[in-house]
C-alpha cells in the first residue's frame, strides 16, 4: 500500500514538473513574441515617419523641377539678357544641385545611397525585412562616355541586365527603384528560409528551397489535431520576384478527415498573410497551448 502511495506521489510530482516546464516555456515564448511585436510596431512607426519625409522630399523635388523648367522656358523665349541671363543660369544650377541632393536623401531613406566617383557614381542598395538589416549590394555606374554599369555585386539570377536595358539610359531613379524591389524581396525570402531552418527538427523537417531566388519553398511540420499528431507538407509559391510573402500555400496530409482539412485551410491563409517564421511560431504556440490544456485536464482527472 505504501509503495503504491509512493508511486502515486512520484507520478503526481512528475506531472506537476511537466506542467511547470510547459508553463515556463510558454511564458518565455509569449514574452519573446511580445517584445518582437513591440519592436515591430516601433519600426512600423519609423517607416511611416520616413515615408512622410520621403513624400515631402518628392514634393520639394517636383517644385524644383517646375522652377527649372520655367527658367529654361524663359531662356528659350529670350526673356533674359545680359547679367539677368547669368543670374538665371546660376539660379538654375543651384536648383539642379538641390534636386540632386533631394534625390540622394530620398533614396537613402528607402535603402539606397550613393557617392560620386571619378567615372560616375557608386550606389549601395541595402535590404531589410521586418526591421532586420540584411544584405547590401553595390553597383559602379559610369556616366562617361556613356551611362553603363562597370562593376556590381548583384546575384546573377537577378535580371540586372534587363532592368538596366529598360530604365538605366532614360530614368536612373526608376532603374534604382525597380532593382531595389527585386533585391529587397529576394533578401526577404532568403531571410525567411534561414529562419525556417532554425526551428527544431521535431517541429519542422526537410526544409528545401526550390531555386536560387527562393520563390519556391517546401517543408514538413508536425501538428496535433484532436490530440493526435499529424505531419503536414507545405509548398509555398511566390508568384512574383518582387514579393516577400507567398501568393499560394499548398498544404497536404495523408489523412483526409475534415478536422485535418480544416486545419490545413487555416494554415494556408496564415502562410500567405504572414512572414513564414511568424506563421510557424503562431502554429507552434497554438500546439503548445493545446498540449498545456490537455495536460492540465489530465492532472485534474488524476486528483
Amino acid at each position: 500500500m505504501e509503495q503504491a502511495q509512493s508511486l502515486f506521489r512520484e507520478g503526481v510530482l512528475s506531472h506537476l514538473e511537466q506542467l511547470e516546464a510547459l508553463s515556463y516555456n510558454l511564458a518565455v515564448k509569449q514574452e519573446k513574441q511580445r517584445q518582437e511585436w513591440a519592436a515591430l510596431r516601433k519600426n512600423q512607426e519609423l517607416v511611416l515617419e520616413l515615408r512622410k519625409k520621403r513624400d515631402e522630399l518628392k514634393a520639394k523635388i517636383e517644385r524644383h523641377k517646375a522652377e527649372i523648367q520655367a527658367f529654361r522656358g524663359r531662356e528659350e523665349a529670350g526673356e533674359d539678357h545680359g547679367s539677368a541671363a547669368g543670374t538665371s543660369q546660376q539660379a538654375m544650377l543651384e536648383l539642379c544641385v538641390e534636386e540632386l541632393k533631394g534625390m540622394l536623401e530620398m533614396h537613402w531613406l528607402t535603402g539606397i545611397s550613393g557617392k560620386r566617383t571619378k567615372k560616375g557614381v557608386c550606389v549601395c542598395i541595402s535590404t531589410a525585412f521586418e526591421g532586420a538589416y540584411l544584405d547590401s549590394f553595390h553597383l559602379d555606374i559610369a556616366l562617361k562616355p556613356s551611362v553603363g554599369i562597370s562593376r556590381h555585386s548583384v546575384p546573377p539570377f537577378i535580371p540586372l541586365e534587363q532592368i538596366a536595358k529598360e530604365h538605366l539610359q532614360t530614368d536612373l531613379k526608376k532603374f534604382l527603384s525597380v532593382l531595389f524591389e527585386h533585391l529587397n524581396a529576394y533578401a526577404g525570402r532568403k531571410y525567411q528560409f534561414q529562419q525556417l531552418q532554425s526551428f527544431p527538427g521535431g517541429f519542422v523537417r526537410d526544409a528545401q528551397q526550390g531555386n536560387s531566388l527562393h520563390t519556391v519553398l517546401t517543408f514538413g511540420y508536425n501538428v496535433r489535431v484532436e490530440k493526435q499528431p499529424f505531419c503536414l507538407r507545405a509548398k509555398l509559391l511566390y508568384g512574383g520576384v518582387t514579393r516577400s510573402l507567398p501568393t499560394e500555400a499548398v498544404i497536404t496530409c495523408e489523412d483526409n478527415r475534415p478536422s485535418v482539412q480544416e486545419k490545413i485551410s487555416s494554415h494556408s491563409s496564415l502562410f500567405c498573410q504572414n512572414p513564414l517564421h511568424r506563421a510557424l511560431e503562431c502554429i507552434s504556440s497554438e500546439d503548445e497551448t493545446l498540449n498545456h490544456s490537455s495536460a492540465s485536464l489530465l492532472g485534474t482527472h488524476m486528483f
